[in-house]
């Protein structure tokens, strides 16, 4: 951020000086005289407890509390921004700047109490409905306050959700354990696709071979196919994923050979084992 000149702050210097500087001005002025000298000096700590002490000494004054969202902003600390821009747009309402700001802080807390609401309800065991709220928080907005709270919301709900799958799979609930393996390897898509990457995060391995053993072991197999595919199409080297979308190509009726061979032979498997695919394909 380039600092700019005196004034940078927004203090009214003009007030200031009608205040006079030679002994009248209050003592909340003198703060916030203080705090433009400290921030020209680029003390951003220093000028926010001056600008502290001003609206201690003059909770309405105005510029103090414009300063502050300000110095607060350059700080990353974006509660005291928003309260700040909030108690300066109440202050001085036709500021159509103030009040956008204020705007835009209050969506920011809105959708990281969205964030924080999707997360407990994956806690509570409503992982679809938590998975739905974060994707939307990632693709209806384009702030990355907001995109990065869903992201560490993502990363702390994925392994969870996970878990709730493995009890399911345990307790041979094996239709529901389909459907929480298959979210919580979206979770796991959702953090790659949101940070840029191409690989899957290995963490999501386990996931991958139970929502198959899930599938086959509920007599629905075909369920698993499209969460694979995705995960292929995502991460088209990702050795775990393959090998699980090759097995359910061989439940298909007729088993896909071919398909199930190319795969295998991207997921590393022995060479022997995918000629006796290919020779398979053939004889079909």
């Amino acid at each position: 951020m380039r600092w700019s000149r005196r004034g940078a702050l927004l203090i009214a210097v003009a007030a200031m000086a009608g205040a006079g500087l030679g002994g009248c001005m209050s003592k909340a002025r003198r703060h916030l005289y203080t705090a433009e000298d400290l921030f020209e000096k680029r003390d951003l700590k220093g000028a926010k407890l001056e600008l502290q002490a001003a609206i201690k000494e003059d909770p309405d004054l105005l510029d103090a509390h414009k300063s502050l969202a300000h110095v607060d902003e350059y700080l990353g600390d974006e509660e005291g921004a928003a309260r700040e821009y909030e108690t300066a747009s109440r202050l001085d309402p036709a500021d159509t700047k103030l009040l956008n700001k204020a705007r835009y802080y209050r969506q920011m807390r809105d959708l990281e109490n969205s964030a924080n609401k999707a997360l407990d309800d994956i806690k509570a065991g409503r992982a679809e409905e938590g998975i739905n709220t974060l994707t939307s928080i990632l693709t209806d907005t384009k702030h990355k306050t907001a995109h990065d709270r869903a992201v560490r919301a993502l990363r702390e709900a994925a392994p969870l959700i996970a878990q709730q799958g493995d009890s399911l799979y345990q307790a041979k609930k094996y239709d529901e354990a389909v459907k929480t393996y298959g979210l919580a390897i979206r979770a796991y898509l959702m953090i790659g696709e949101a940070t840029g990457k191409q690989q899957l995060d290995p963490k999501a391995e386990p996931s991958i071979r139970l929502l198959n053993a899930a599938a086959q072991a509920g007599g629905v197999p075909d369920r698993a196919f499209t969460i694979l595919n995705d995960v292929v199409a995502f991460d088209p080297d990702n050795k775990v994923a393959n090998a699980e979308l090759a097995k359910a190509y061989l439940t298909r009726k007729p088993p896909d050979y071919a398909t199930a061979a190319d795969l295998m032979e991207r997921a590393g498997a022995p060479e022997a084992e995918v000629k006796s695919l290919r020779a398979r394909a053939k004889r079909r």
